[in-house]
């Protein structure tokens, strides 16, 4: 079974099969004007025929003489402004002829009455029924008006010109071969309105032309094969893709008419006419057969449609009908039925069974023309609240698609914060072992190397004042070993250095958190930059809202970690970059939260400009989030009045970690 809507896979199908119908739309309308055009030129041949005969004298009723007997009269309709005729039109069920016309026989008789009659005459017409029994109908003659023509054969033009100019917007507005047979199957109508002109006599006496036995009879077969195709294009599987003609939608309803135009042909080459009653017989009755089948066919979609979500359709459907399509099919479906069933039950079958329509000529041919209109209104409508579903359903796509997006970026996030967190707590961990193993193995190497070498300094400079004759060997050495001790100095300074850079855990763990930023801050900082002119004001008494077990769980030690890095890292920033000579570290504490606040009044910068390589504070923000904080860094880099640099750390407290 076909898929009902055009899947993400054959996205370039639909866009090639969309392409191929705005290329071929140009070559469909100018076909379909050209046989606009045509009928047109046709039925105004067969109007300007009738309209010659007004003020004609005739019997009061339409008539045409039936090729397939000796002259014999058919009648076909009566004027609404007279009185019925006493015979009914032939049809399936009536093979009435008139036979003479004032005792002489068919044609002859009924020219010779009507060209040398008068106004309200009595004529008598002799017509033979079925059965053979004969019967005799006198009838006043009666001139042809305007208004007889008007309402006999003008107003099925103008139905026609209706349902002509409505299948051309609907081909013309058509955005896919689905909506191009709407408007291409409003020809048959048009045709049986229009070449109607063509049906019947006045005065003069004519069998019928050719227009009749090869356009307007053929085209109650063309009907229903018509209504066949649009029964078949009015299911799911149909309109819920875009498609090009298929042979099994668009062709096989029209493959009977092959045969009807084969007979059509053979006939008018072997008798030189088409048999005016087996041509009627066989379009009506295909006519007829068509409606029936494109009934019973809608009849069936309409119902997939009703009952698509009830349990058992569920269970045996293979795909969804989607919300559009069943809207768009079940209003054009319910309007199609309607239509189908209306010009069926008032027109097809009357003419088959009775001869005549259901209604009167005139209400028949208005409705004819007004049911093209309600047509068009009702599909275009449907058209525009099927774009309006698509771009609703489009929409609904695209916020599913942001969504299933979100979930994503939400899923990338939260694997982002579990490594960046396994990353900061490796660094927090390495950074520990290392400041350890700075204060365990090679700081005390280089204070015990430094202890030594002041010891045996002090010892051999006592040896030589003892011994004065071994002065001059000794004094080389002494001066030796204290450039060796001065060195070791510097290398312990080095040390410290290094311990500071990626911050002394081990030393906070063991002073606690505020004495290890106050030693930082006046001792640690400035012998490490013993040049810079830099003076630092602090204020850390709001620290001493912290537990001093606030290490011992992990949330606390987020918490020392994300002040002492924020700290350490901006006053280190403030040595190497603010040029400045004065800064402030303070904090405050106000409704569970604590906020530090480091500012100097340095050249500042621009935050944006920071180069990637510099992690230093983005590592800080990261250490803040990951305590549950933020950090804020506001600059305002030289010439600005307010230059220099404010770093603001917020960190909510949670019970447990304050005193």
């Amino acid at each position: 079974m076909l898929d009902w809507c055009v899947p993400t896979g054959s996205l370039l199908t639909k866009q090639t099969t969309e392409a191929w119908w705005q290329r071929m739309r140009p070559p469909f309308m100018a076909g379909y004007l050209v046989v606009t055009l045509l009928l047109i030129c046709i039925s105004g041949l067969g109007h300007l025929r009738l309209l010659s005969e007004v003020g004609s004298l005739f019997g009061g009723f339409t008539w045409v003489l039936d090729p397939d007997t000796n002259g014999e009269i058919v009648i076909i309709s009566t004027p609404p402004q007279l009185p019925p005729f006493a015979l009914s039109a032939q049809s399936l069920t009536n093979t009435t002829h008139i036979v003479a016309v004032n005792r002489i026989p068919g044609r002859e008789g009924i020219q010779r009455a009507y060209a040398h009659g008068k106004p309200q005459e009595l004529i008598t017409y002799t017509a033979t029924s079925d059965n053979g029994r004969s019967m005799i109908i006198i009838r006043p003659a009666v001139i042809f008006t305007a208004d007889m023509w008007w309402q006999t054969y003008g107003l099925t033009f103008l139905a026609g010109l209706s349902w002509l100019v409505v299948g051309a917007f609907l081909l013309m507005t058509s955005t896919e071969w689905s909506g191009a047979v709407e408007g291409i199957t409003l020809l048959p109508p048009a045709m049986l309105l229009l070449l109607y002109s063509h049906w019947g006599n006045i005065q003069q006496a004519n069998t019928p032309d050719l227009v009749i036995q090869l356009l307007w009879i053929p085209a109650f077969a063309l009907l229903g094969s018509t209504f066949i195709h649009l029964s078949l294009t009015y299911r799911p599987e149909a309109l819920g893709q875009v498609r090009t003609p298929h042979i099994a939608l668009d062709g096989l309803p029209y493959l009977p008419l092959i045969a009807l135009f084969l007979y059509e042909w053979l006939s008018l080459l072997l008798l030189g006419h088409v048999p005016m009653r087996p041509n009627i017989i066989i379009s009506l009755g295909y006519g007829a057969l068509g409606g029936l089948i494109s009934l019973t066919i809608g009849a069936r979609s309409l119902l997939r449609i009703l009952f698509h979500n009830s349990p058992w359709r569920r269970s045996t459907a293979v795909h969804p009908i989607p919300d559009h399509i069943r809207h768009r099919l079940g209003d054009l479906l319910t309007l199609w039925i309607g239509g189908v069933g209306l010009g069926f039950c008032l027109g097809v079958l009357p003419i088959l069974l009775t001869g005549q329509t259901l209604l009167p000529l005139p209400i028949f041919y208005i409705l004819a023309t007004v049911y093209p209109l309600i047509l068009l209104y009702a599909i275009r409508s449907l058209r525009l609240m099927e774009q309006l579903h698509l771009t609703l359903e489009q929409r609904e796509q695209a916020l599913l698609e942001q969504q299933r997006t979100a979930e994503e970026l939400l899923n990338t996030n939260k694997e982002l914060s579990q490594a960046t967190s396994l990353l900061l707590h490796a660094d927090t961990h390495l950074r520990s072992l290392l400041s350890q193993r700075i204060h365990d193995q090679p700081k005390q190497q280089a204070l015990r190397i430094r202890s030594l070498l002041g010891y045996w300094q002090h010892k051999l400079a006592l040896e030589a004042e003892r011994d004065p004759s071994k002065q001059t060997t000794m004094t080389p050495i002494i001066k030796a070993l204290g450039t060796i001790r001065h060195i070791s100095e510097e290398l312990e300074g080095d040390l410290r250095g290094l311990q500071l850079l990626v911050e002394d855990v081990y030393q906070r763990r063991s002073m606690g958190l505020k004495f290890h930023l106050d030693k930082l801050i006046q001792e640690d900082l400035p012998a490490l930059h013993p040049e810079s002119p830099l003076k630092i004001q602090t204020d850390l008494w709001s620290l001493d809202v912290l537990s001093p077990d606030l290490e011992q769980s992990v949330e606390g030690m987020q918490i020392a970690e994300a002040i002492s890095y924020t700290i350490t890292q901006s006053l280190l920033n403030i040595y190497n970059h603010a040029g400045c000579d004065f800064a402030t570290v303070s904090t405050s504490y106000a409704h569970n939260v604590l906020e530090v606040e480091i500012r100097d009044t340095g050249k500042g910068f621009s935050p944006e400009a920071v180069s990637p390589e510099k992690t230093t504070l983005f590592k800080a923000q990261l250490k803040a989030r990951e305590a549950g904080g933020e950090l804020i860094i506001s600059s305002h880099p030289r010439p600005e009045p307010e230059h220099g640099t404010t770093v603001t750390l917020r960190i909510p407290l949670p019970p447990h970690v304050q005193k």
